[in-house]
């Protein structure tokens, strides 16, 4: 018998120590350094062991909490934007298809195949002064010049973003829709509720899952974007993930960055407790 627990325990052993050392190493490790130089300062370019709370502090002044609502908002809206493309895309390909189901799916997740920087690239082209709808504008005559906005403005980011990160709205609410029992539908429609009573009552309630999921999804890599911000919003738009890369890559003010870091984990945690308590169906414990 002692043999036998010998032998379970060195097997669950070999099976979880190699990922718990993969998240120890890749997660925790880095955590915890960015956690200790968070409270060390920088002096003449070198990282001072001095413990202090002066990066916190300049994290609330005005420059930067504009820097961190600008984010939040544009987060905020490329989630609200994608959740509105997202949802009926990914309730057609779970109901209202089955021929074309595999097609529609693979061009859903066409676009991750690309390069998520030759996606950007691909958007400066489109909206440069230059760009494919400037050109376009002009040969209609709707504009004498071109729209200087359209580049390296929210919009050009908030535009990119949703692009971007939609199919990550898609997918887990297509699996959630996909898999909802039609026998819950058939019941509404014979109790008298019509199409969209069964979709408000029935459909929608039990897809919360799956729009908690997808919204988190495309909220959390939107908070830390900085490629995208920082082609396509330029000054104009910066957002916080642009601060955080300047303070490790120019400024190298390891100490302000790890700050901005753990202020952004903190806002993704608050955010993903609202979105799971909010798609967490009526009834369930």
């Amino acid at each position: 018998m002692a043999a036998r627990k010998a032998r379970d325990f060195a097997a669950a052993s070999a099976f979880l120590v190699p990922p718990a050392l993969w998240i120890g190493v890749l997660f925790i490790l880095p955590m915890a350094t960015m956690a200790l130089l968070s409270f060390w300062k920088v002096v003449d370019y070198n990282i001072v062991a001095e413990w202090t709370l002066a990066n916190y502090e300049r994290l609330i002044r005005p420059l930067y909490l504009g820097i961190f609502w600008r984010t939040i908002k544009l987060a905020l809206i490329v989630t609200f934007i994608s959740m509105i493309i997202g949802y009926p895309v990914a309730y057609f390909l779970a109901r209202k298809t089955k021929r074309f189901r595999l097609t529609l799916l693979v061009l859903v997740i066409l676009p991750l195949w690309t390069s998520y920087l030759v996606r950007t690239y691909a958007w400066m082209l489109i909206l440069g002064t230059n760009g494919a709808i400037n050109q376009t504008l002009q040969a209609l005559g709707l504009t004498h010049e071109p729209v200087a906005w359209l580049l390296y403005s929210d919009f050009a980011v908030t535009l990119a973003l949703v692009h971007i990160y939609v199919p990550f709205f898609i997918l887990p609410l297509y699996a959630v829709l996909e898999k909802l029992d039609p026998r819950l539908l058939e019941a509404a429609k014979d109790l008298g509720g019509g199409r969209w009573r069964t979709f408000l009552h029935v459909t929608l309630p039990l897809s919360l899952p799956g729009i908690a999921t997808g919204c988190l999804f495309v909220f959390i890599p939107s908070m830390g974007a900085f490629v995208t911000p920082e082609l396509l919003g330029g000054a104009r738009s910066i957002m916080i993930g642009s601060v955080v890369a300047q303070q490790f890559g120019v400024s190298f003010d390891y100490p302000l960055g790890s700050a901005m870091s753990l202020a952004i984990l903190a806002i993704i945690l608050v955010f993903a407790t609202l979105f799971l308590r909010a798609g967490k169906p009526a009834g369930a414990a």
